[in-house]
């Protein structure tokens, strides 16, 4: 690689590559008065210049204004966190989860007491013994005798396990 020690501008102007006038010009003499006009564009600043201003500047800062930035810094992170666990929330919550990994909602359906209360409570007994007949579950006069026993009385129902009725 070569290195150019020269400007490079005037090289490209004198192989004929860029025009004379091309670059940016400043005004003649723009520099030179640069720091006086830029101190006269400035407010005055009186209390700097006297002892009693510095040393206020100077004096050691209060607790808060120690730890403030840290505690800006652990507002922001606890908010980044939050906001994360709000969105992994929202893309987990589409889809069910499967029976064998709720232990508590497996206990519930196994439960007899349970399911009559809760799930069969608006199921008419003879609905149910229809959808049973038609799916096959129920298809022998043995079973028709083990759902209404002799010893029941009339209009009551024997109860019929929840691994019979729904299979597992």
């Amino acid at each position: 690689m070569v290195k150019h020690i020269g400007n490079i501008l005037e090289e490209v102007r004198e192989k004929g590559f860029a025009k004379p006038s091309a670059g940016l010009k400043v005004p003649d003499g723009y520099f030179e008065s640069f720091c006086e006009r830029m101190e006269a564009a400035l407010p005055a600043r009186p209390e700097l210049e006297s002892p009693e201003a510095v040393a206020e500047a100077q004096r050691p800062h209060t607790l808060w204004q120690k730890v403030r930035p840290y505690v800006y810094m652990a507002a922001m992170f606890a908010g980044v966190w939050c906001m994360l666990q709000i969105f992994t929330g929202l893309s987990n919550s589409g889809g069910l989860q499967p029976m064998q990994d709720n232990a508590v909602m497996a206990n519930a359906l196994s439960n007899d007491e349970f399911m009559r209360d809760y799930i069969f409570d608006d199921v008419n007994s003879w609905d149910l013994l229809d959808e049973m007949m038609e799916d096959g579950s129920l298809d022998s006069d043995s079973a028709w005798d083990a759902f209404f026993s002799e010893d029941t009385p009339a209009g009551q129902t024997e109860t019929v396990s929840a691994e019979y009725i729904l299979p597992q």
